[in-house]
């Protein structure tokens, strides 16, 4: 299983990330890069990336550093603490514990993703 390594821009924070090797995660990598306006909800960030890229097997549950896509909004969304509104693509994660600086830096308002 080949998986893609990636990187999340936040303008001054980059971390690094992977996506899985997933029939949604392909199509997301189809489209790179994404610049994507942010919003934070609870500990997860969001924000669409005005593609439909469909739907496989939504999950109610993603970790912290999880990496998700919702059909529902085309939203990439970025986790850092609590799950889901509903239940999303699971489609990759940030390197280790990359994801804890998410924490610490809060005010993120926007994502290039490459």
């Amino acid at each position: 299983m080949t998986k893609k390594q990636i990187m999340l821009d936040f303008g001054g924070l980059v971390l690094e990330a992977e996506l899985f090797d997933t029939a949604i995660a392909k199509r997301f990598e189809a489209h790179l890069p994404y610049t994507v306006s942010l919003t934070q909800w609870g500990e997860e960030l969001y924000g669409s990336v005005g593609i439909d890229l469909g739907e496989e097997n939504p999950v109610p549950d993603i970790p912290a550093g999880g990496i998700a896509y919702s059909r529902r909004g085309n939203y990439v969304c970025i986790f850092f603490g609590q799950t889901p509104a509903w239940p999303v693509e699971h489609i990759g994660r940030i390197a280790g514990d990359q994801w804890e600086r998410l924490v610490e830096n809060p005010g993120l308002d926007a994502v290039t993703i490459r």
